[in-house]
């Protein structure tokens, strides 16, 4: 779970910077740690699909903002956050959409390897990566309306896309501590539980 935490910590320091300066400064430090955790992740010899993906779009975005006209990055500025939320909605139901749900890579770094390919380690992967999925989608329509509305809505740009977010933390350690203790305990690892 350490891993998915560095993998999502440019995207959290982006939406966060987004709120407390400009968006310009706000990708710059997106870059930054996108770079960090990808060198991490390199020097452990486990580079994941997100870690790749935030350095890309995060440069992909700092160059957009190059070359956008500089009255254009008022518009942009309101909807950074939901476009950034997009994104990862797009990576993570599309890593499920072609049966190599984004969890796979994270899950393999504790489980033994004969278990990678047995349908309940492929179902839970499942099941994991389309609540991180659903949680995106949430903050992604939630950031899309506040960047509708004037002012800074609390409850759209943070209570909402942060509570989505939370509420997948939260069932993915739910699954793996029950997985744990299905093992340990000699039963067999019974069937994700309920989204709920």
């Amino acid at each position: 779970m350490g891993d998915l935490i560095w993998s999502f910590s440019p995207w959290v320091l982006f939406l966060l910077a987004t709120r407390l300066t400009s968006l310009s400064g706000a990708v710059a430090l997106g870059v930054v740690a996108a770079l960090v955790v990808a060198a991490r992740a390199i020097g452990h010899h486990r580079l994941h699909l997100l870690d790749v993906a935030s350095v890309l779009y995060f440069t992909g975005l700092g160059l957009a903002l190059e070359v956008v006209h500089p009255a254009s990055v008022t518009y942009w500025s309101r909807y950074a956050q939901a476009g950034s939320h997009a994104f990862l909605t797009l990576i993570v139901l599309g890593s499920v959409a072609i049966g190599r749900p984004f969890t796979e890579s994270y899950a393999r770094e504790t489980t033994p390897k004969e278990l990678w390919g047995t349908p309940q380690f492929r179902a839970v992967n499942r099941q994991i990566s389309l609540v991180w999925g659903l949680a995106f989608l949430i903050g992604t329509i939630s950031l899309i309306i506040a960047g509708s509305v004037t002012g800074r809505p609390f409850l759209l740009r943070i209570l909402v896309p942060f509570g989505a977010l939370a509420w997948a933390y939260s069932y993915t350690q739910r699954v793996i501590t029950a997985r744990r203790e299905a093992v340990a305990g000699g039963a067999a690892p019974a069937a994700p539980p309920p989204m709920g």
